[in-house]
């Protein structure tokens, strides 16, 4: 701005504004609000930036500013909750070097991100759970988790009085993966190579994963006579009883009634003469085992949040990858985070 009186000592100064736009915002705050949302609801940067003809770099600029001043106005996505999921995702791998994961932190009971984290190491993640409120943490009463030893150990140090409940999908697909690590080996002991597609064994794989309720009964004949011609000593057969026996655990309507078969099929499993395969599978049942059966008193699970992974996943194909992990996060949580937009007409960025 120039002053008009000719007696001015300084006659050109600036002044700032914040209700026309943020310090180092480069777009008006109506501009950097508009692109805010349209990012959020999953337009690519790139497409925002050609509307408003400017840089990608101005309008990621303003999604990331104003975006992080709405997450942290948005105490409700916080405060809401009684069970919370952790799991774990691909962030970045890069040609020659490791992968790099972050964690997931959702909201199962309203299927939301709560956050993000730039790892899966215990500390990490240990360390932004107990930064949080203790109201947030007292009101925590399930932690929903795959078989992961460090995410156990962080509900059991950060959150102990919460009931850890293993996601019934990764304990019957152990049990798939059980079935077909026999069935691999009795082939190649039966015949001397891998599954060939005559091969009874190999005919079969895809019957044997599928639920014994959903066969009809021809299909359960052919699965009986296969077995049968390929699996002499009934190893497949027992671990193919054994994935059954599990799935019902899941049906049973108590949780006594739940403990009472999964204890006996630990017993089962765990016996000598079991396939060695088999006898891991009950190892481990027994390990995770009242976290396997607090799913009869949480009736919720981990699929949450390997849903909203898949929402971070379109993100990043959306947006071709990403190496920034700030970018990143702001990105998945305003898509898949479910913010209160609402409050982003009241707020100033100063």
């Amino acid at each position: 701005m120039v002053c008009v009186d000719q007696r001015c000592s300084q006659r050109s100064f600036v002044l700032q504004d914040h209700r026309i736009a943020a310090k180092s915002c480069l777009l008006t705050t109506r501009a950097a609000k508009w692109a805010t949302v349209q990012v959020g609801t999953g337009r690519t940067v790139s497409e925002v930036a050609k509307e408003l003809a400017c840089d990608w770099h101005t309008v990621n600029d303003a999604v990331t500013t104003y975006g992080t001043a709405l997450l942290n106005a948005d105490h409700r996505r916080m405060n809401k909750t009684i069970a919370i999921g952790l799991d774990e995702t691909s962030f970045v791998r890069l040609s020659g070097q490791h992968t790099s994961y972050v964690t997931t932190v959702c909201d199962v009971e309203h299927h939301q991100i709560i956050d993000i984290l730039p790892s899966r190491n215990y500390v990490d993640v240990a360390r932004f759970i107990d930064r949080q409120s203790k109201g947030w943490k007292g009101q925590i009463r399930f932690g929903a988790l795959d078989m992961s030893a460090t995410y156990a150990a962080v509900y059991s140090v950060v959150l102990p009085k919460a009931d850890q409940v293993v996601d019934p999908f990764h304990v019957v697909s152990l049990a798939g993966r059980c079935l077909d690590q026999v069935r691999r080996r009795v082939q190649q002991e039966q015949t001397g190579h891998r599954g060939r597609r005559d091969d009874p064994l190999y005919r079969v794989r895809r019957a044997l994963l599928v639920g014994e309720e959903k066969l009809d009964e021809s299909a359960k004949e052919r699965l009986l006579s296969l077995l049968s011609l390929g699996d002499p000593n009934a190893e497949v057969a027992i671990a193919y009883r054994a994935k059954e026996r599990l799935r019902d655990f899941y049906r049973c309507g108590s949780i006594d009634e739940a403990k009472t078969i999964l204890n006996e099929l630990v017993a089962h499993c765990t016996k000598r003469s079991m396939p060695p395969e088999v006898q891991r599978l009950g190892q481990t049942i027994r390990r995770w085992f009242d976290k396997i059966c607090n799913f009869h008193l949480a009736r919720m699970s981990n699929g949450p949040t390997e849903t909203l992974n898949n929402l971070i996943k379109r993100i990043k194909r959306v947006g071709f990858g990403f190496r920034n992990f700030e970018n990143y996060r702001i990105r998945a949580l305003l898509y898949a985070g479910k913010p209160n937009w609402r409050i982003l007409g009241s707020i100033v960025v100063r």
